[in-house]
């Protein structure tokens, strides 16, 4: 039998509710960095200096290990690499 799922893979996982949105939002900010970062053709060196952020953070953020990180650091990461031109 397949089951719908929701629009939350975290909520549907189990986890709390105010855990998995946390991490949806986080999965998404991630999604936009990768999504930058393939639209302008950067490096993960390129990448991780406009962010100011070392690369193995953002290699680990990019494969999924981003539980730990902050939302506003995220944010911000994003920010400075939609501002940097290319």
């Amino acid at each position: 039998m397949i089951e719908e799922g929701s629009q939350n893979v975290y909520a549907d996982l189990g986890c709390a509710d105010a855990d998995a949105d946390a991490m949806q939002r986080k999965a998404m900010l991630i999604v936009s960095i990768s999504d930058v970062i393939s639209a302008k053709g950067l490096r993960f060196a390129q990448a991780s200096v406009m962010m100011g952020i070392e690369t193995l953070c953002l290699e680990a953020w990019l494969k999924g290990h981003f539980r730990d990180a902050d939302k506003a650091v995220l944010h911000a990461c994003l920010r400075h690499l939609e501002m940097q031109p290319h």
